[in-house]
């Protein structure tokens, strides 16, 4: 959908949290409270008036979080390998390690649906990610928990699968394929087994179009977090890509790599980074779609 406002200036962003490092996933409880990934491993809990506090001895590097009904963060972290549940008191359960017996080095990004299903992204087979972020290597697979079946791989061969969604309607799960420069999507079945992918949207997302986290607003529009252009930028339904909020000079924005949506109405995006110590926010023309843990 077209946008009235196209475009915000970096001086429209305002700042929230501090003592942050590489805070890659955010999400915003109905209560108001910030939920990031901090690399120290643990995740850090801001609240409104900007209060910092750290919680979970998760090891690794926590990466993608989301939050389920109860409140309770899914990190997906990529440093050792584990997706992890971890409640409001700190202590934390072992959701995935592994997928029909093969070892998942690289979970990135988690996404709970409204079925209840759990979607991870797997970047890649390679433990150290290094060469996989040089070079296209489809190694990386998306992996489902759910209906109490083990987790299994439901697609596979992306080039470093990042940022995960499922529309609003359920029809549809998409996929950040950074290295290809692209958005895949998947029709998903009544099974939950998933259809032949397709490329959604440009089939290059410009020179720097390197995407990361991804998330919908209610109007349709498929938001991205773009950290090797310092950018966040969304395709809108008819498959145009707009870039929404630019800092080439890196003043607020540093290496954005997720976007959520929260606040009242959910029309505020917080941004998740690799190279802030704070969370950016910013006000957005429709209000996010609402995910599982929203219930306004």
């Amino acid at each position: 959908m077209k946008f009235g406002v196209m475009k915000i200036s970096i001086e429209q962003v305002k700042t929230i949290g501090n003592g942050l490092l590489r805070p890659e996933g955010v999400i915003v409880a109905d209560d108001g409270n910030i939920y990031a990934a901090d690399a120290r491993g643990c995740c850090a809990r801001i609240t409104p008036n900007g209060s910092t506090s750290f919680f979970g001895a998760l090891g690794g590097t926590p990466n993608g979080i989301c939050l389920d009904r109860g409140g309770n963060c899914i990190v997906a972290n990529i440093g050792n390998g584990e997706v992890q549940s971890l409640s409001d008191d700190g202590s934390y359960l072992v959701l995935l390690t592994e997928a029909q017996g093969k070892r998942i080095y690289t979970p990135n990004f988690p996404f709970l649906d409204f079925q209840g299903r759990l979607w991870v992204s797997n970047s890649t087979d390679d433990p150290g990610i290094d060469s996989s972020l040089r070079a296209p290597v489809p190694d990386g697979s998306l992996i489902l928990i759910a209906d109490n079946r083990q987790p299994h791989i439901v697609a596979d061969g992306i080039c470093f699968a990042n940022g995960v969604a499922v529309d609003p309607e359920g029809k549809f799960v998409y996929v950040a394929e950074t290295m290809m420069r692209r958005i895949l999507r998947f029709p998903i079945n009544e099974d939950s087994s998933l259809g032949a992918r397709e490329v959604y949207g440009p089939e290059i997302l410009g020179p720097r179009g390197f995407p990361d986290g991804i998330a919908f607003d209610e109007a349709g529009n498929l938001w991205i977090a773009f950290p090797a252009a310092n950018a966040i930028g969304y395709i809108e339904p008819d498959g145009e890509l707009a870039m929404y909020l630019e800092d080439p000079e890196g003043l607020i924005l540093r290496a954005p790599a997720n976007i959520c949506f929260g606040g009242e109405n959910r029309k505020t995006a917080f941004i998740g980074s690799l190279g802030c110590t704070n969370i950016p926010y910013f006000e957005v023309p429709y209000s996010g779609a609402r995910l599982i843990h929203q219930v306004v």
